[in-house]
């Protein structure tokens, strides 16, 4: 059995390293599973349960849940899956566009929708890659529309 330190509840160890690893899997930060607690274990008490990759993946939770919501930033590439390294305009949150002002940007860039930026920055959340359907019928059956490609 594994316990929860700060709340005491206790979980066989193999179901709390499944609900572990979902939990950051759906980009979320883990907590007591119990019915109404929501403690939140600590992960050097979870370490031994974790991969390294999931280890790194709840230390990068904990460090952008330590930014307020509306100060976080995410990277506007669309087909950044994690640290793609392309530098962005912190301002305006697109691609770089050197020697060019935000507002000149703007102008020769139409503004995404906020449904757009919305789900933008959840396949960030997630992880992911959008892909957008820019051609073709909605009933043919070839791999298109929006794809969220979790890395494993």
């Amino acid at each position: 059995m594994l316990s929860v330190a700060l709340c005491g509840h206790q979980f066989c160890v193999e179901c709390m390293k499944q609900y572990v690893e979902a939990m950051l899997l759906e980009g979320r930060v883990p907590r007591c599973p119990h019915y109404q607690c929501g403690s939140k274990p600590t992960l050097r008490s979870f370490a031994s349960l974790l991969t390294p990759k999931l280890k790194k993946m709840w230390e990068q939770k904990i460090q952008e849940d330590s930014i307020p919501v509306l100060d976080r930033v995410y990277c506007p590439n669309p087909i950044c899956c994690f640290k793609c390294s392309k530098p962005f305009c912190i301002n305006c949150k697109v691609p770089w566009h050197n020697n060019m002002s935000c507002g000149d940007y703007k102008s020769l860039v139409p503004n995404p929708t906020t449904n757009d930026m919305m789900l933008k920055a959840l396949a960030n959340q997630k992880m992911g890659v959008m892909i957008e359907r820019v051609v073709g019928c909605i009933h043919d059956n070839t791999l298109r529309g929006i794809l969220f490609c979790i890395e494993q």
